[in-house]
């Protein structure tokens, strides 16, 4: 077998269980842990300011180091910075130490255990194959997303949620780890193999950028367009995916419907992320994007009529498949905008610009709610900065320039 598929088998793990766990598993344990702690939504909503606030600092650090350095040492780090903010979670004895703890160990994973380094060696191992290749691994994403809360629900129900917590922090640290250290190359040449090779007559997608400094990057119009738009992209998802559990049951769901939700979201994921890596190699990554924010205006549209528990099954797998798409179109389209040498700088330097965007978002959805006693005002304004992201994005031009 092609070492590269190793390496997409490896990074797919480790997103089933970090993402797995911080987008999908987590929200489920927000009532718990208010009740347990005696506190509100905005301020567990800080966890999610800090896990943001760190892409200020460590995207831009780490962007560079996985061009110059090891993409493997850092997933690794990562990956055990994870098992630890994880296992603080659930022996934080207040809630400022689950608030602080927890988002420090799980913001530094989230840099480096996300795209900006396993889609950077991705790349590097693939080139007509390159959309299919990162929407399959992306799918990990998804699969964590609908196994996970089922087991945390399980695990909640026997052995109560810290008990569960650690234990996705064990495996974490004695299955994820090795993996990641015996599976993972951070070139073909460090695994012994060619790189795939491009089709016939073609040249590999954005492979004729040389390597850039950090102010040729950011001196270039489509680095803002597509950061701008993808920024406020992702502080809608993942603030709405974290949320979901408490408008759950703000609404009267049971805890079984609401595992039920979650997994339908991770589900639509699956094929949204299958459907769009595929499609990143055949049509205009642009389109794509625009394409899933308009996907998931219409699902929150639908969550802010506020429909019944039929028609919101199907609002979650519209999501699902919607947000799913993201992944596998923003890791083809950055090295079709910067080249594959510069991916991991390009990457890092979007951290910061996501963070900045994002990082007071939580908060301000947690207030809203606790002030409201629903989330409407908060889908108002999701639609709102959706559309904001549209009229920024149109601009952009794929290729150089």
């Amino acid at each position: 077998m092609f070492k590269g598929w190793w390496v997409v088998a490896t990074h797919f793990v480790v997103l089933f269980f970090t993402v797995g766990f911080y987008q999908y598993g987590l929200p489920l344990l927000v009532p718990h842990v208010i009740e347990h702690f005696e506190t509100d939504a905005a301020t567990i909503n800080g966890l999610f300011t800090v896990h943001v606030a760190l892409g200020l600092v460590v995207a831009p650090i780490a962007g560079p180091l996985v061009d110059r350095w090891s993409a493997r040492g850092l997933l690794l780090i990562g990956v055990l910075v994870f098992a630890a903010g994880v296992a603080v979670l659930a022996v934080a004895p207040n809630v400022w130490i689950f608030v602080l703890g927890g988002g420090l160990g799980l913001g530094i994973s989230g840099s480096l255990c996300g795209p900006m380094t396993g889609s950077a060696v991705i790349s590097r191992f693939f080139t007509a194959t390159r959309g299919r290749a990162l929407g399959i691994t992306s799918i990990g994403t998804s699969v964590g997303g609908f196994a996970v809360p089922g087991l945390i629900a399980v695990g909640v129900a026997s052995i109560g949620w810290q008990n569960t917590v650690l234990a996705v922090a064990a495996v974490t640290a004695f299955f994820v780890a090795p993996l990641v250290a015996l599976r993972f190359w951070n070139t073909p040449e460090a695994a012994g193999v060619e790189m795939e090779p491009a089709p016939e007559g073609a040249s590999a997608p954005g492979d004729d950028h040389a390597a850039m400094t950090t102010r040729e990057i950011l001196g270039r119009l489509p680095f803002w367009l597509f950061s701008v738009s993808l920024a406020l992209f992702i502080a809608v998802y993942t603030s709405t995916v974290f949320n979901l559990g408490l408008h759950f049951a703000d609404r009267g769901l049971g805890s079984g419907q609401a595992s039920t939700l979650m997994q339908l979201v991770a589900v639509g994921g699956i094929a949204g992320k299958l459907g769009f890596g595929a499609l990143a190699d055949r049509v205009p990554l642009k389109l794509a994007f625009i394409a899933a924010i308009g996907v998931t205006a219409a699902a929150l549209g639908l969550l802010l009529a506020e429909p019944g528990y039929p028609a919101l099954l199907a609002t979650m797998l519209l999501m699902g498949v919607a947000t799913g798409g993201l992944l596998p179109v923003w890791n083809a389209l950055v090295p079709r905008l910067f080249g594959v040498a510069n991916f991991g700088r390009t990457m890092g330097l979007m951290g910061p610009v996501i963070s900045l965007t994002t990082m007071s978002v939580y908060p301000l959805v947690g207030a809203v709610r606790d002030a409201t006693g629903s989330y409407s005002a908060v889908f108002q304004g999701d639609l709102v900065a959706l559309a904001l992201a549209v009229a920024v994005v149109v601009p952009l031009r794929e290729g150089r320039g």
